[in-house]
């Protein structure tokens, strides 16, 4: 009996009256709570892990809850993968021999109010989960605070640039015409709204097609992303009749407006381009991703690529790995890792032009979105990048507050996974990295 109750029992117990006291409320189960994400630090009790596998919906994955912050670490527990292996020797990041403490005390004011870096990693609202930062190659500062060092979490859409930088070696290469129609080299998508897109409209977000991202248009399952998320078994229907296949989805959509119109955010982009991939290479996409990107950048760990129901790539988003391999295949975009074999140095300019798509200047919207977000408005967005700043840096988001931000002028990275729909995080990168090269700058 909790003293509360013991309280309120006083007068009774003096009157002398022997009726029964009421039953103590039984206490709260700690399972039906918010958990916090350093529950995911030490690994999963086998009792959190039973008590999320007995009561799985994927509707659940969309509130960034406990459901989520299990299953962004243990993707491979609800939907089949495609292993792609680390192969060769791994990358070393050596630490720094200047720490980053003072990093960790940089302040930036957002919506909720001013916090130091520690201060957020440790508000249980942010829900960062790991945070890495390498300068020149070198580990600057790193943190876990809801995961182990060796754990796989989900990128979402940060792997979009997966099949970005693919594509974007491939029209180096000359194996892809950038400016001809993707219909071209997929003609199963022939009177479709994909008809008069072509793979650079495709591959910068610009093809006009009527399926863009937002939280309505997942919920509806004949919406043009709704029928797709279906599709891929993320999101289940509730009124019995069956969805339909990954690619079929993706032929049932329609155009909006003209290719090369509007930049517009739509994840179907991604696997059109995991179908090029596909049709040209001869290879699944998977094996392309291993032997062009994973086995050539010192993955210390096997990366996991997500798969629908009918054995499809979801390479919009279903792609998992260390934060550490997250933040070698930044370094990609860098001095200290770009390596010709995975990116010219004329495909890695293309790819980070903050000049070259004219387009992204109409989406006002988008931008004042990013904006928002980051702190500052980008100027541009390509090959999946969902923004280019004008000293030519580099963001890509995903879902639930992951991240990858590339400096290449600063020989910078920065990784982040969360479980979250707060983003704050998000507002620190453009002053770490402005702090990071002011450090840089008095250093002898």
């Amino acid at each position: 009996m909790n003293a509360m109750h013991r309280l309120a029992c006083l007068p009774l117990l003096a009157g002398l009256l022997f009726a029964a006291p009421a039953a103590a409320a039984p206490p709260a189960d700690p399972l039906d709570h918010l958990w916090p994400v350093a529950v995911a630090r030490d690994g999963f009790t086998a009792q959190r892990s039973e008590y999320l596998l007995a009561g799985f919906d994927p509707f659940k994955l969309t509130r960034a809850g406990n459901q989520a912050l299990y299953s962004y670490l243990n993707m491979p527990a609800f939907f089949p993968h495609h292993l792609v292996a680390a192969q060769g020797e791994i990358t070393t990041l050596p630490p720094r021999p200047r720490t980053g403490a003072h990093l960790l005390s940089l302040r930036v004011e957002a919506a909720q109010g001013t916090l130091s870096l520690t201060e957020l990693l440790g508000d249980p609202q942010s829900r960062v989960q790991g945070l890495l930062i390498l300068h020149r190659g070198q580990v600057v500062v790193e943190r876990y605070p809801g995961m182990r060092r060796e754990d796989s979490h989900l990128w979402w859409s940060v792997a979009k640039l997966l099949a970005g930088t693919i594509v974007a070696g491939l029209l180096d290469e000359g194996a892809i015409d950038g400016d001809r129609d993707i219909v071209a080299y997929l003609p199963e998508f022939a009177g479709s709204g994909w008809e008069g897109a072509s793979v650079e409209h495709v591959l910068n977000m610009a093809s006009g097609i009527d399926a863009l991202d937002s939280a309505a248009g997942y919920a509806d399952p004949d919406s043009g992303i709704g029928r797709l998320i279906y599709a891929e078994g993320i999101l289940q229907r509730s009124d019995g009749i069956e969805a339909v296949g990954h690619d079929r989805a993706l032929q049932l959509m329609t155009s909006a407006r003209p290719p090369g119109t509007r930049y517009e955010y739509a994840s179907p982009n991604t696997n059109m381009l995991a179908l090029l991939i596909e049709r040209v290479t001869g290879r699944r996409y998977a094996d392309v991703v291993q032997q062009r990107i994973w086995s050539r950048i010192g993955a210390e760990g096997d990366g996991l690529l997500g798969l629908s129901p009918d054995g499809r790539p979801i390479a919009h988003g279903m792609y998992s790995s260390r934060l550490r391999d997250l933040a070698r295949f930044g370094l990609l975009f860098t001095p200290s890792g770009q390596r010709a074999d995975v990116l010219s140095k004329r495909a890695l300019a293309r790819m980070t032009d903050p000049d070259q798509n004219a387009h992204f200047r109409t989406a006002t919207a988008v931008i004042d979105h990013l904006h928002a977000k980051l702190g500052e408005r980008p100027v541009n967005a390509l090959a999946q990048w969902d923004a280019i700043f004008a000293d030519g840096d580099l963001f890509k988001s995903g879902y639930d507050g992951q991240a990858l931000y590339v400096s290449p002028q600063q020989d910078l990275v920065i990784a982040v996974f969360s479980t979250s729909k707060d983003k704050r995080i998000y507002r620190y990168l453009r002053p770490l990295a402005a702090a990071v090269a002011a450090e840089a700058d008095r250093r002898p």
